[in-house]
C-alpha cells in the first residue's frame, strides 16, 4: 500500500477519535445545574431547576409572605416559611404608615425640656374681667412664661403657616365650622408643632409649671396629661407636651378620622358638621377622643394593652411609658370635691362653657357697639400693664400675625 494512503487512513481515524471525545464532553457539560434559594437563616431552602427563564430580570412586584401566590409550586419543591418575628424584636415602621405627621423618637425627646410657653385662644366676643383675671394667674405665678394669645385669624394662619407641607391638616381645620371643633383641632395642632402648655381661658393657675412633675419623671415623661373629675379620660383644658410627640400625632390621626366618619354618618362633607349631625363633641375631637388616641397610641409603642384601667383611682401620679398622668386633684380638683389625699391642686377650671350652645361657640353677636368698645378697651390696658413688667413676656396674635 502506497505510504500516502497510511497518512491518510491515520487523519481518518484521528478525526474518529477526536469527534467521540468532543460528544463525550459535551454531554457531560449538558447536565442540568440546579440552585439553591435558602429563605432566613437556613432552616429550609428550595431547590429548582435552573432555566433561561431565570435568566430574565424579575419584574413582578413583591408582596407580602402572609399573601402568597395563588400559583402551587412546582412538584417535589419545599418552600420554608421564616418564623414570626416576636412584636418586641419588630422594627418600627415608617412613621408615614403610622401616622399622617412625622414625629421625633420617644427616646430623642425624653432629653428635651417643655418648652416654656402658655397657648391660650380668645373668641370674637373677646375677653371678659373675669378670663383676665384667669390669664393673670398664669404670668404671675410663672413670671418668665412667654404666653401667646390667638384670635380667630391669627390661628388660621397660625395652622397655615405651620403645617404648610401638610394641606390635608390646613384642608380639615379651616373647613371646621363649629367653633368648639375647631378649638379642640387647634391645641392638638399647636401642642404637636410647638409644644408647651395649652390651657382653656376659664383655667386658673395655682402652682408653677415647673413644680407639676415630680423629680423621678422629670428627665422621663415627653407629655403630661391630668384625669379629669369621673376618672375616666383625661382632661383637656389643660395640657403640657414637647413638640412632635407621637402621642400627639396619633391624636391629630384619630381626630381627623373621627370627623371623616361623623360627616359620611350625617351624609355630608366636615365643613357641613354641625352641634346637631355630629354624636358628641367629647368623642369627636374633645377629652374622650384625646384620651383614647393617647391609650391607644401607648399600647402600640409598650406593645401591650394599655386603657383606663392603668390610671384608675390613682392617689399620685403615675408614668405611662412617656406620659404623665396626674391625679384627678391636679387639674380637676373643683369638679372632684377638693381631694385631700391625691396631692396639690395644681390648676382650676371654671366650666364657663361658652361652646355649649347650637353654634358650638361665640357666634360675636352677643355684644353691643358699646360693649365691644368696652372690651377692646380692657384690652389694650392689659396688655400695657403686662408690657410694663419685663418679667411677663405676653404676645397677643391678631388677624394676620405671622
Amino acid at each position: 500500500m502506497p505510504r500516502s494512503s497510511y497518512y491518510i487512513l491515520a487523519l481518518l481515524l484521528s478525526s474518529i477519535a477526536t469527534f467521540l471525545w468532543f460528544s463525550s464532553g459535551v454531554r457531560t457539560a449538558t447536565t442540568t445545574p440546579i440552585l439553591t434559594l435558602t429563605y432566613g437563616s437556613g432552616s429550609g431552602s428550595c431547590t429548582c431547576p435552573l432555566n433561561d427563564a431565570d435568566l430574565e430580570p424579575n419584574t413582578t412586584p413583591s408582596s407580602p409572605v402572609s399573601n402568597p401566590s395563588p400559583l402551587l409550586p412546582p412538584q417535589g419543591i419545599t418552600i420554608a416559611t421564616p418564623e414570626p418575628i416576636p412584636l418586641h424584636s419588630q422594627p418600627e415602621p415608617p412613621q408615614s404608615q403610622r401616622y399622617y405627621l412625622p414625629y421625633t423618637p420617644t427616646h430623642h425627646l425624653t432629653g428635651l425640656p417643655f418648652p416654656s410657653k402658655l397657648w391660650q385662644k380668645v373668641g370674637p366676643n373677646g375677653i371678659d374681667q373675669d378670663r383676665q383675671k384667669d390669664i393673670h394667674s398664669w404670668t404671675t405665678t410663672n413670671p418668665s412664661l412667654r404666653h401667646e394669645l390667638l384670635t380667630d385669624g391669627s390661628a388660621d394662619q397660625y395652622v397655615r403657616d405651620q403645617f404648610a407641607k401638610f394641606p390635608d391638616i390646613i384642608h380639615v381645620y379651616t373647613d371646621l365650622a363649629v367653633p368648639i371643633l375647631k378649638a379642640d383641632f387647634l391645641r392638638q395642632l399647636i401642642l404637636y408643632a410647638d409644644g408647651g402648655v395649652w390651657s382653656d381661658l376659664d383655667v386658673t393657675c395655682h402652682q408653677p409649671i415647673d413644680s407639676w412633675i415630680p423629680a423621678k419623671y422629670k428627665d422621663k415623661a415627653n407629655l403630661v396629661v391630668g384625669l379629669e373629675f369621673d376618672g375616666n379620660q383625661f382632661a383637656s383644658w389643660t395640657v403640657m407636651a414637647k413638640p412632635r410627640a407621637n402621642h400627639i400625632a396619633a391624636a391629630i390621626d384619630y381626630i381627623i378620622d373621627t370627623l371623616e366618619y361623623e360627616a359620611g354618618l350625617a351624609n355630608t362633607t366636615i365643613s357641613g358638621l354641625t352641634m346637631k349631625t355630629i354624636s358628641d363633641v367629647v368623642l369627636v375631637t374633645g377629652p374622650q377622643a384625646m384620651t383614647r388616641a393617647i391609650l391607644q397610641s401607648i399600647s402600640v409603642e409598650l406593645g401591650e394593652k394599655v386603657d383606663g384601667g392603668n390610671v384608675s383611682n390613682l392617689q399620685e401620679p403615675v408614668l405611662l411609658h412617656d406620659v404623665l398622668v396626674l391625679p384627678n386633684a391636679a387639674f380637676a380638683a373643683m369638679q372632684g370635691g377638693w381631694p385631700k389625699d391625691q396631692g396639690p391642686y395644681l390648676v382650676e377650671h371654671h366650666y364657663a362653657g361658652s361652646w355649649k350652645n347650637d353654634q358650638g361657640g361665640e357666634s360675636g353677636g352677643g355684644s353691643s357697639g358699646a360693649q365691644d368698645q368696652e372690651e377692646k378697651e380692657k384690652e389694650k390696658e392689659k396688655e400695657k400693664a403686662e408690657s410694663d413688667d419685663g418679667a411677663v413676656k405676653t404676645e397677643v396674635r391678631e388677624d394676620g400675625d405671622s
